[in-house]
């Protein structure tokens, strides 16, 4: 039986035999039954209002308290070289010194 170049038993037998296989296997997306998934965890802002009775100390009192949501204000601190400073409520990249009258650009935070 005569062997032709490139035959089924030469491509076979080469070391980049199942390439193809191989590449597909981590290329194509693997699919997973949704019931298999863990639950959600509580997001970072939910608070625990109670302490398990197990992990509190004797003689430790507990308290609950009202979660609520507040507002923040942010004032920005502006620095002269001249050494003279003043505050502003919203980001602007280029103030004017009231001291010195040079312009002073600013970073973003």
């Amino acid at each position: 039986m005569a062997r032709f170049a490139g035959s089924r038993n030469d491509r076979m037998s080469s070391p980049l035999a199942g390439w193809v296989t191989r590449l597909r296997h981590r290329v194509l997306p693997t699919y997973i039954d949704g019931s298999e998934l863990p639950e959600d965890p509580e997001p970072p802002y939910r608070a625990r209002l109670h302490v398990p009775e197990q992990v509190t100390p004797s003689g430790m009192e507990v308290t609950e308290r009202e979660v609520v949501r507040g507002t923040v204000k942010v004032v920005y601190e502006i620095r002269c070289g001249c050494r003279r400073r003043w505050f502003q409520r919203e980001f602007q990249r280029v103030h004017v010194c009231p001291r010195c009258g040079r312009a002073v650009l600013v970073e973003q935070p």
